[in-house]
């Protein structure tokens, strides 16, 4: 028995050996087996560009790995591109702007010098203006959503070199390893625009409502470019209706898109750097010179698409629903889930209060078969609470009282499909609440 023990300890132990080794050495076998020799791995990267502020760098730290412990570096090259992806014609893009590998910088081997682990470091940095020049491409030229990209190819003092596409996914992509010799700057508009609905943006068709049941399309706009504004010039507003709810007549009243309104960004109100402006269009204005309420279906839609013009005549906007510089108004009609009892589930009671302080005595009384329970916002801007229908219930019943200070006072009752079924305020009307369920 006792020279079956030693048997297993000498194994365990040589086990052990072998594992350690072959931790020691898993980096310089993957070198070698993946890489055909040497690789730059990523130690940092960080960096932004946008359309004005083209002094921002890009800072990368890399660390080369080669069969010898990186005696085998000879140089590091730098190439630079401009990839233009706004250009018009996507089939065979023939107004493509794009430059390709653009000679840019080399980093001789003293550049390098003996990081944590031992191996050849270096940082290197390089500003968006500095790439762009490197490309010849104009400032003018440069849209948000194109990128700048810089590649790196590695020479050995054997003669050999290797570049992106001599890497394996897990070489250059590894959580290890991450040595892509390859980085990719997507320029953004440098500007936070933003859009607030202050009234709901949709257009109540149910059966009974007329136009007067309807509230104005009103929303608060903030642009901020970091400079108050002045490197922009103009903001275009354009209007576009969809017709979805075309009838047996087979009349189309669309309308395409085209320029409704334009405001000089420097005429705005400065607000702690960002221009603002508070839009309200009543739904007649929305409807145009020939639509009128009785035209509109459901699911028709108003799209208003928001565009900013920079002082040197670059367009900055976009284009499709639920991005950042387009608005939609679409007509709907309730399909009434509460008609013959409370519909079932939890809603939301969402508290807004525009002073901050809470609702200063205000409240939202919700009765349940005769349980009642009261709530309310006790202090800050804004909160929530929530209150469960239970199957089978008879009885719904929300009241608004009033409180102290009620032109601050706002809500929104949320229903359990996650839709608006009631909402008022500021100044909420007193009494009981109308809670609509629709489908």
């Amino acid at each position: 028995m006792k020279s079956i023990k030693q048997l297993l300890t000498i194994g365990c132990a040589g086990l052990m050996i072998a594992s350690c080794s072959t931790d020691d050495k898993i980096v310089d076998e993957v070198v070698a087996d993946t890489t055909r020799g040497a690789i730059l791995r990523t130690l940092s990267e960080d960096g932004d560009f946008d359309l004005f502020r083209t002094m921002n760098t890009l800072d990368v730290t890399v660390e080369e790995q080669d069969l010898e412990g990186g005696a085998l570096l000879d140089r590091v090259e730098l190439t630079m591109s401009f990839i233009d992806n706004n250009f018009m014609d996507e089939e065979n893009e023939t107004d493509r702007e794009s430059v390709s590998n653009a000679p840019f910088s080399t980093i001789p081997a003293s550049a390098f010098s003996p990081g944590a682990s031992g191996l050849p470091t270096t940082s290197f940095s390089f500003t968006m203006a500095e790439a762009l020049s490197a490309t010849g491409t104009d400032l003018t030229a440069v849209l948000p959503g194109d990128q700048i990209r810089v590649d790196l190819e590695l020479f050995l003092t054997d003669g050999r070199s290797f570049t992106a596409s001599d890497q394996s996914g897990n070489v250059s992509g590894g959580s290890f390893f991450s040595a892509p010799h390859q980085y990719t700057v997507t320029i953004d508009d440098g500007i936070s625009f933003e859009i607030e609905d202050v009234n709901a943006n949709e257009i109540d068709i149910t059966d009974g409502l007329t136009l007067a049941d309807n509230e104005d399309y009103a929303v608060s706009l903030s642009i901020d470019d970091g400079d108050d504004g002045n490197l922009l010039q103009t903001l275009n507003i354009y209007r576009e209706f969809i017709d979805r709810s075309i009838g047996d007549d087979g009349i189309d009243l669309s309308e395409p898109e085209a320029l409704f309104e334009t405001y000089t960004i420097s005429d705005l109100t400065l607000d702690d750097g960002a221009r603002t402006l508070d839009l309200t269009y009543p739904l007649t204005m929305l409807f145009g010179g020939s639509l009128t309420f009785d035209d509109i279906g459901v699911n028709d839609e108003f799209n208003l698409r928001y565009e900013i013009v920079t002082t040197d005549g670059r367009i900055i906007t976009t284009n499709a629903a639920d991005t950042e510089y387009y608005d939609q108004v679409i007509a709907s009609a309730c399909v009434q889930l509460n008609a013959d009892a409370p519909f079932p589930g939890e809603y939301t009671i969402k508290y807004f209060d525009s002073y901050g302080d809470g609702w200063n005595g205000a409240s939202l009384t919700v009765d349940i078969d005769g349980v009642a329970t009261t709530y309310t916002l006790v202090a800050g801007e804004n909160g929530e609470d929530t209150f469960t229908v239970p199957e089978g219930t008879t009885s719904l019943t929300v009241t608004y009282a009033a409180g102290a200070w009620e032109s601050e006072v706002s809500y929104v009752i949320l229903d359990p499909n996650g839709n608006s079924a009631a909402a008022d305020g500021p100044n909420p009307a007193v009494g009981v609440v109308e809670i609509l369920v629709c489908e």
